[in-house]
């Protein structure tokens, strides 16, 4: 199928990010952003990471403490849609790297537990599904001190001087996981780094049972940093220790999986804040890989069938979803962007070489650089 770069309308950034990654009618301000996605020529563009070292200067700008009152009132990016028609296939081409397994691991707090119970079915088809492909979608029913669902929280955080929220997950030692548009706008600035960011893992109902973690060092993919590239849509930052705990010896951490290419059935976990929901607990939708989305060069981003709204945005797709710890529960994608026409469908960059190399330096931290 014909690939084409994504258009972008004068009024309005042309691709939809699940929290404010471009400036909208919603009157969020700061310098002006790109013009749209852009590729680049080079033969590797992605391996590339772009590192903020500073946060503490940064955030400096605004010491007020995140408050429960401040985090209920934190807005979601406007979730501003994409009306273009779409090139999609529904065969998923994956990559010609060996694809690669890394386990996550248990949490050594106490008041994390191990559910036995709701192993999902990993099976999908080879194949993917036209519009609209199907999924469950429901709320954690489980309590979130159970593991894997403790390493998932809400990331708060604050761009331009307004406080905003998306959701991430805890990958290993001090690091977690996000899209990139909750890390940095995408403008190729050094003001559009976020700061006063914090993570708050099984977040519910403005409650906080393993505390808020701060972060000290914030990383992305070059391409998102520089043009906005949805295909590279991915961040993390390391978090502080805390009571000389990291964050993944408290809660646990996902596994990670990368240059897979069939048979994908995810678990993705968020949480939303526009309506129907209130971004005070953890949704859930359970699919498989519904098609590749070929109206940007490769590596082609992933759809899956789910109608969680803004907010959601870095949340977890988890492979092999099981409350068993193990060969289970890899990270295989995140929450980055929906068409408007398709508003039970959401997509992820594909993870590749370019997020494993993302994921190696999040779990090296900062000292390795």
């Amino acid at each position: 199928m014909k690939l084409r770069a994504l258009r972008v309308f004068p009024q309005f950034a042309g691709l939809v990010l699940l929290v404010v990654i471009l400036f909208t009618a919603h009157g969020v301000s700061g310098s002006a952003s790109p013009a749209g996605p852009e590729f680049s020529d080079e033969v590797d563009p992605g391996n590339g990471n772009i590192s903020n070292r500073t946060i503490s200067t940064l955030s400096s700008a605004d010491s007020r403490p995140w408050t429960q009152e401040r985090m209920l009132a934190a807005q979601p990016y406007p979730l501003e849609p994409m009306h273009q028609e779409i090139d999609f296939s529904l065969q998923l081409e994956g990559s010609k790297s060996l694809p690669g397994f890394i386990p996550g691991s248990s949490p050594s707090a106490a008041n994390v537990t191990k559910n036995q119970d709701g192993l999902l079915q990993t099976q999908a088809s080879s194949s993917g599904y036209s519009y609209p492909a199907p999924f469950v979608q429901y709320h954690n029913f489980d309590s979130y001190q159970v593991y894997p669902y403790s390493t998932v929280g809400v990331l708060f955080f604050t761009q331009y001087g307004v406080d905003y929220r998306c959701s991430a997950a805890s990958i290993g030692n001090s690091a977690i996981w996000t899209a990139g548009h909750c890390i940095h706008r995408g403008n190729n600035s050094q003001n559009g780094w976020s700061y006063n960011v914090v993570f708050v893992p099984a977040y519910k109902n403005g409650n906080y049972p393993f505390g808020v973690w701060s972060a000290s060092y914030l990383t992305t993919k070059g391409p998102w940093f520089e043009f906005g590239d949805l295909r590279y849509d991915m961040a993390g930052a390391v978090l502080n220790e805390w009571n000389n705990q990291t964050i993944s010896e408290v809660v646990g951490s996902l596994g990670f999986a990368y240059n897979q290419d069939s048979g994908l059935h995810w678990l993705n976990i968020g949480y939303p804040s526009a309506a129907p929901f209130d971004g005070k607990t953890q949704q859930l939708c359970a699919g498989s890989f519904a098609y590749a989305d070929t109206s940007v060069p490769a590596p082609f981003p992933v759809a899956m069938g789910c109608d969680m709204t803004q907010g959601s945005s870095g949340g977890p797709w988890i492979l092999n979803f099981s409350g068993q710890f193990g060969q289970t529960n890899f990270i295989n994608g995140n929450n980055s962007y929906r068409y408007s026409y398709h508003p039970k469908e959401l997509f992820s960059p594909y993870f590749g070489d370019a997020a494993k190399t993302l994921y190696d330096e999040l779990i090296a931290g900062p000292s390795s650089n």
